[in-house]
């Protein structure tokens, strides 16, 4: 399932690519996010949708942005701000360096290979995401937004119990509403 859904979305043009990238930016307003919330997004790798627009526009009405870093025992976030150094931060991202400021999100836009409409989604297999939902999710409500191409959309993911269902998933096409 998740090569066939990598595959793909390794298809898709550039040309697409980048439409698909501003048209996630339009949906914005559609996520409705508490006021100020601090947005962790991603840096994309490989093939990945690019959310920095949508980051770009999340931070244009108010938000507040971080990026993750690759860490034991979970990712942690480090705050973005305009004109930070940014560094390997594992996993093949970049992110900014140690002395920005850590951080919680209160929102994360999380990278897929794919996802379903009940919110569940297969990673790259390496449970970051899902151990720094755990930490986090402890300690407050985590709203997790899913992002990425249409085609990466399967049936049914298979899920157990450590996994964390997303409230959303944004594409170039529409924002799905997993969760009530």
């Amino acid at each position: 399932m998740r090569r066939k859904a990598l595959a793909a979305r390794a298809a898709i043009s550039a040309e697409a690519r980048i439409e698909a990238a501003l048209s996630i930016a339009d949906a914005a307003d559609a996520l409705v996010l508490a006021r100020g919330a601090m947005v962790s997004g991603f840096w994309p790798i490989r093939d990945e949708i690019d959310p920095r627009p949508l980051m770009s526009a999340l931070r244009e009405r108010g938000h507040g942005l971080c990026l993750p870093v690759v860490a034991e025992p979970h990712l942690l976030f480090r705050e973005l701000l305009r004109g930070a150094e940014l560094v390997d931060a594992g996993f093949g991202t970049i992110a900014p360096g140690a002395d920005a400021a850590q951080v919680l999100p209160d929102v994360m836009l999380v990278p897929l290979a794919a996802f379903d409409r009940s919110g569940h989604r297969i990673g790259y297999g390496q449970g970051h995401y899902d151990r720094a939902i755990s930490a986090i999710g402890a300690d407050r409500k985590l709203h997790l937004i899913g992002v990425a191409f249409s085609v990466q959309e399967v049936d049914r993911v298979p899920f157990e119990a450590h996994d964390h269902p997303l409230d959303m998933v944004v594409t170039e096409t529409e924002v799905i509403r997993c969760r009530a």
